[in-house]
């Protein structure tokens, strides 16, 4: 393997405790649940009204009221908070039947996101901070429409197509056989976690992989390699990596969410004659394949469509660690680590 490898896994960890470590600052600042918040819902008739709900405690023991669409101060019933979770009970005009509300308190934003339930029927919605009687109203209303939906669920699954342009490392116009790789279109899919909603870990299969030059002239050198124009290298994997999304800082009115990410994995490998799946090229009496080390470093967006979906773009630098010296001593000339771009496009839907 290339002795590159300790700094770049070095680089990984630094690049992750960064995106911790901008995001548990933002975390630190965060009041807690208690105090007055204030937002709006849509009811059935299509129409949106304002709910403030008024939270006071700590510890196990907490109690509330809600006014809704400027009604009567209704009394909180049931109030459990913990550190994410928030849930309680009310009687919308003092009647039998009670709503229920379901939701947690997001410190990175400083918000209360969850669900009010009534016979049936849920609606979402996100609550912000009111400081004072002077934000209340029409100004934090406004705010409050203003500020994008930011991850509200803990977890979210995120299937992508991604576009992977070769990357070559010319030395005096000697080619490697790494560098007679051209351009593919592969897949990926993505399972992340949010402790924090400005930060997410995440594990990723990707479906790699690159093709072959057709140019003659640089073909036939290795003629007796058995490599043609139909040749491919398959790099599948898997990876584990972090995000830390930028998006409160930079751009907090906007539904776009910028971030930073970082991966290290396994990468599964071996160029083949004639197409994925085929017989493997052999060099030096050794297959052209293994399992190694891979490195991913980047950046994107999200742009959310509502609390559940959003859209993501990236751009990424892939490195895999295929040179071996013990099999193929000619790195100059023969064989050695690979690298790609990638630029992915996907969904993510969040859940639970």
């Amino acid at each position: 393997m290339s002795q590159g490898i300790v700094p770049m896994a070095r680089s990984v960890v630094i690049l992750g405790v960064l995106c911790l470590l901008t995001v548990a600052t933002g975390e630190a600042l965060a009041a807690g649940p208690a105090g007055s918040w204030l937002g709006t819902m849509r009811s059935t008739d299509g129409s949106e009204f304002e709910v403030q709900i008024e939270l006071d405690g700590s510890g196990t023991s907490w109690s509330g009221t809600i006014v809704e669409a400027q009604r009567d101060t209704l009394p909180l019933e049931n109030v459990h908070v913990t550190s994410t979770r928030i849930s309680f009970t009310f009687r919308p005009g003092g009647g039998a039947i009670p709503a229920n509300f379901t939701g947690g308190y997001i410190a990175g934003d400083d918000r209360i996101t969850g669900t009010f339930s009534m016979r049936g029927n849920s609606r979402f919605i996100k609550l912000e901070r009111v400081e004072g009687e002077d934000r209340m109203g029409t100004g934090a209303l406004e705010q409050a429409e203003a500020m994008p939906d930011r991850h509200a669920h803990k977890f979210g699954i995120t299937p992508r197509i991604a576009f992977w342009p070769a990357v070559h490392a010319v030395t005096d116009e000697t080619y490697t056989l790494n560098n007679l790789t051209t351009s593919e279109w592969n897949w990926d899919l993505t399972l992340r976690y949010h402790p924090m909603d400005s930060f997410n870990i995440f594990v990723r299969y990707y479906h790699g992989g690159q093709g072959m030059t057709d140019d003659p002239a640089r073909l036939a050198p290795i003629a007796d390699t058995g490599i043609t124009g139909n040749s491919y290298l398959k790099l599948d994997g898997y990876e584990f990596g972090v995000m830390g999304y930028l998006g409160k800082k930079m751009m907090s009115e906007s539904r776009f969410n910028p971030y930073l990410t970082a991966a290290v994995g396994q990468v599964d490998w071996e160029l083949t004659k004639e197409g994925r799946g085929s017989e493997v090229v052999v060099l030096d009496r050794y297959e052209l394949k293994g399992k190694d080390m891979s490195f991913t470093f980047g950046l994107g967006t999200e742009y959310q469509f509502s609390s559940a979906i959003a859209l993501e773009v990236e751009w990424l630098w892939r490195f895999f660690a295929t040179e071996d010296e013990a099999k193929w001593p000619d790195t100059e000339n023969d064989w050695k680590d690979t690298m790609a771009w990638s630029l992915a496009a996907g969904v993510t839907i969040g859940f639970w």
